[in-house]
């Protein structure tokens, strides 16, 4: 289990890398504005998933093997603000074997 602070600016901010042994994850937006979280670079307010302030967004895999959900995203997850920064809490829980 990990858990980070990342601040989200106003361009493209990775919230968290690429790991094939997640099997889950949570990212809580302690800040007052929206967070738009997207799965690659390109990430802006149009094309992003809305994570309003003060809500949380929880992913949980359902595969017993690790990397083999076929419905839970591995990838690096990114974040970004229409203006200023937001602070979000990543909370991600991995597998040992």
């Amino acid at each position: 289990m990990s858990i980070a602070a990342v601040s989200v600016l106003a361009t493209a901010t990775v919230l968290i890398a690429k790991n094939d042994k997640r099997t889950g994850l949570v990212f809580d937006n302690q800040s007052s504005q929206t967070v738009f979280l997207g799965d690659g670079s390109g990430v802006t307010a149009a094309t992003g998933i809305s994570l309003p302030a003060g809500e949380k967004f929880i992913q949980t895999a359902t595969a017993i093997v690790p990397g083999k959900d076929p419905y839970f995203y591995f990838g690096a997850w990114y974040g970004i603000v229409a203006a200023s920064t937001a602070d979000v809490r990543v909370l991600e829980l991995v597998t040992n074997r």
